[in-house]
């Protein structure tokens, strides 16, 4: 289990860690123009080949499975850290996310195959609050190692780490023997489905270029962006029309993707971070732009954020084993959350500590109770076979959510701002300039006489972004009441649809 915790806490820094050490590896590749690559290359891969890893643990053993992930996100960091341009660290950017793919997706997996079904909520909530902390800590480890030693160490970090944990994994992980696992290995390859495998991911490329254009300033109107957009639309139908003709042989078989309480799942992983994603990138921005406090600081100010997270999110899987259903804490803790992001849009120049403080405790604490309960509502549905595509369907519904609605939040943020230029609030300032050059840098370039006036329009914008929020959030309510009422304490001979639950403990089988 500490393994997978170190696992999951080194394939989330890894998204955030580079954010810090840009500054230095453009001055040295002169690469300004690569910048949002080095975070779109990894969160491509990584959201792309999510549902590709969910067939393989189908398919394939799923510790050695597992392990290649984990040897694909190590050969990726090393890359990134020997790169000598700025194409060789996207490529092993891409490479890393690549890996992580099958890490995020396989630690459910391996805990679903570990652990006993009344158990796991508590173990997926542990491994879960890891992703979170690890978002949180990635810039500040970023800082300390780019300052301190080298930026490459941002990913040299990921080598004797992800070693120890690949051996605690080898020696103390026995999978189950694989039921599915027929045919030789030329056999199971081709039944990954690679066609849809490729529609999936020419739909992801044309989708994240997209998203990627418009924080570079593209409109959301211009040809470029409608033509990939419309481009991403028609590869998705071709996807879902694919894995409708291959039916228990597609990439995600729809018996799955239909059924409701993974239906359901999907959708609530999907609104949670898409409300989520804007609060963690747009609260440090105020804390830095409007109090005035720098990346460190901004960094501690959210450290109530994500322990409050993490504290619930375990006591809810606690909860979840002990009364046996995930639903009511899915319910109720979407509502709450919900109710702090309503609070959150009331943030002002002038808020106090507590204020700040008591409307990210009420936010963190809601979605922490509810954020890893769809994990828990698949596996009491899903038969042991199909866990691991149920898994992967809501660990993508998480990274798509948070992909896209990230894009959107500074879009608007970006075009708030600009039309406080056009209705001449702030004569005499050139805002897109004082966008292009970062955050709170604004301080150090407006006029003291301007900048009451600037932190207002300023605070106008954020708050916007905070407030796009809200509707996915009521969203998320909604989906989760979806989520059918079923026991991980009970051990039924069989369902409705014929399915039966898995109980039992580990094997000490290793599969093919």
């Amino acid at each position: 289990m500490a393994g997978l915790m170190v696992i999951q806490f080194l394939i989330s820094i890894d998204r955030t860690i580079i954010s810090t050490a840009i500054p230095y590896i453009t001055h040295e590749f002169e690469s300004t123009p690569d910048i949002g690559w080095y975070g779109s290359a990894y969160l491509l891969t990584a959201c792309a080949f999510q549902p590709m890893f969910g067939r393989i643990f189908v398919l394939f053993s799923v510790k050695k499975a597992y392990l290649v992930a984990l040897f694909m996100f190590e050969a990726g960091s090393l890359l990134c850290g020997i790169a000598r341009n700025s194409v060789t660290l996207i490529i092993g950017r891409a490479i890393a996310g690549f890996g992580s793919a099958g890490l995020l997706t396989g630690s459910f997996v391996v805990v679903a195959e570990a652990v006993p079904l009344q158990s796991r909520p508590v173990f997926m909530a542990v491994v879960g609050t890891m992703f979170g902390v690890g978002a949180t800590t990635g810039p500040l480890l970023g800082g300390v190692f780019t300052d301190l030693v080298s930026w490459r160490w941002c990913f040299y970090i990921n080598l004797p780490i992800g070693g120890a944990s690949a051996a605690a994994v080898i020696l103390f992980f026995h999978s189950r023997k694989n039921g599915n696992a027929r045919g030789g290995f030329v056999q199971r390859c081709l039944d990954l489905d690679v066609g849809g495998n490729v529609l999936l991911l020419g739909a992801s490329i044309a989708l994240f270029l997209a998203l990627e254009f418009t924080t570079q300033g593209a409109a959301w109107s211009s040809a470029e962006i409608i033509g990939l957009l419309s481009g991403c639309g028609v590869l998705a139908v071709l996807f879902v029309v694919w894995q409708w003709r291959r039916g228990e042989a597609a990439l995600m078989p729809p018996r799955i993707l239909t059924q409701r309480t993974v239906a359901a799942s999907c959708g609530m992983a999907f609104m949670i971070y898409a409300a989520l994603i804007n609060l963690t990138f747009f609260l440090p921005v105020w804390f830095q732009a409007i109090r005035g406090m720098s990346a460190v600081q901004s960094g501690i100010n959210m450290i109530p954020y994500f322990v409050v997270n993490a504290v619930f999110t375990v006591t809810a899987g606690i909860f979840v084993s002990r009364i046996g259903y995930a639903t009511p804490p899915a319910v109720i803790g979407s509502a709450i959350g919900t109710a702090g992001l309503g609070l959150m849009t009331l943030l002002s120049v002038d808020s106090t500590a507590a204020q700040w403080v008591g409307y990210q405790v009420l936010t963190s604490a809601g979605f922490g109770i509810s954020i890893q309960q769809g994990f828990t509502a698949v596996q009491t549905v899903l038969q042991q076979d199909d866990m691991a595509i149920g898994t992967a369907a809501v660990v993508a519904s998480q990274s798509l959510g948070g992909a896209v609605y990230l894009s959107v939040g500074n879009s608007v943020f970006q075009n708030q701002l600009l039309q406080a230029t056009k209705a001449r609030a702030l004569d005499d300032i050139d805002i897109k300039g004082l966008i292009d050059s970062g955050a709170a840098s604004f301080r150090q370039v407006v006029p003291a006489d301007k900048l009451p006036a600037m932190l207002e329009v300023y605070n106008r914008a954020l708050t916007v972004v905070f407030t796009l929020s809200i509707p996915v959030g009521v969203l998320s309510v909604i989906a989760a009441c979806f989520i059918e009422w079923k026991s991980v304490k009970r051990k039924e001979a069989g369902r409705a649809a014929g399915e039966k639950e898995d109980v039992e403990g580990p094997s000490t089988t290793t599969g093919v």
